[in-house]
């Protein structure tokens, strides 16, 4: 008998709780919550107003949690649409990181017991943890992405002579234009940051990260591995000016900002710039150029260890 009642009560529990996709929240047993296009079935009183209340809140959270995660795979699909010259690897990182944690939550929010006291409470905290890493994490990264997308194109027919590698008059102010934005992207910033009472970053400190890739076209003398190999060293070297110019512009903001940085840079030599196309010449305008990956936020966001 005991074992006949033991297994009845095993199979209500499983009705009642049994787990779907990620959860705890199964079938919703109250009329009050709907949770994943289901409605609970049982009507609502005085005597159980409370624990319905709590099932409600628990599935609320819930599908906050499983929103949040598709907005990071999004997320995650976007970033991945940047060619892998261009990406700013801080964010790939913090993508993972911010992945990782929400699913920690959403695994813990599945092991709540809905209609307790203590599980109630624990669904609270969590749904306060989740909301925070929303507004400062989630939806700001999705900023860095967007911004990381905005590849800048400095020509070379403007910023160097033929064959050299000095930058021009024409090439600092270019690399100043792009100076400039920093500030404005920091007072953005710090408007976003107002509107939405973040106060996690209320030390105010800013980080850009830049990524610079030379290019070169085909022309150039001798045999086509002579030719590549002094285009690859072209590049490398135009790339290397238009950092240091960079690096030089960026440490007069440093104070001024609060802002730290970060600088690296490649030769491409003779690879295709992303976003252009090969028109089949050897001389190519568009093919001469050094891209700019430029990103600025909050700091927090963008320092891995």
């Amino acid at each position: 008998m005991k074992n006949s009642t033991f297994f009845l009560i095993f199979v209500f529990a499983l009705i009642l709780f049994s787990c779907k996709d990620t959860g705890v929240l199964f079938s919703p047993k109250y009329k009050t919550t709907i949770f994943k296009g289901q409605q609970g079935e049982t009507e609502v009183n005085n005597f159980n107003r409370k624990q319905a209340e709590r099932e409600k809140s628990l599935a609320e959270t819930l599908e906050k949690a499983d929103e949040a995660l598709k907005r990071l795979e999004d997320q995650k699909k976007m970033f991945y649409s940047i060619d892998s010259t261009e990406r700013i690897k801080e964010i790939d990182v913090q993508l993972d990181n911010l992945m990782a944690r929400t699913q920690q939550i959403i695994n813990s929010l599945n092991e709540v017991e809905p209609y307790s006291p203590s599980g109630h409470e624990k669904s609270l905290l969590l749904a306060i943890e989740l909301n925070d890493l929303l507004f400062h994490y989630i939806y700001p990264v999705g900023e860095l992405i967007l911004a990381n997308k905005e590849i800048k194109n400095i020509s070379a027919d403007i910023s160097f002579e033929t064959g050299s590698a000095e930058l021009t008059k024409d090439g600092r102010m270019a690399i100043s234009t792009l100076i400039q934005t920093i500030t404005k992207d920091i007072a953005d910033w710090k408007l976003y940051l107002d509107q939405h009472n973040e106060n996690v970053f209320n030390q105010d400190e800013y980080r850009t990260i830049l990524v610079i890739n030379g290019y070169s076209d085909l022309q150039g003398v001798g045999n086509e591995k002579a030719r590549s190999e002094r285009n690859q060293d072209l590049s490398e070297k135009r790339a290397a000016a238009v950092a240091a110019e960079f690096e030089k512009q960026l440490a007069d903001l440093k104070t001024k900002l609060n802002l730290t940085y970060s600088v690296t840079f490649f030769g491409m030599g003779e690879n295709l710039p992303p976003q252009q196309i090969d028109n089949g010449k050897l001389n190519n305008p568009s093919r001469r150029i050094t891209t700019v990956s430029m990103v600025v936020g909050p700091k927090i966001l963008l320092y891995v260890d």
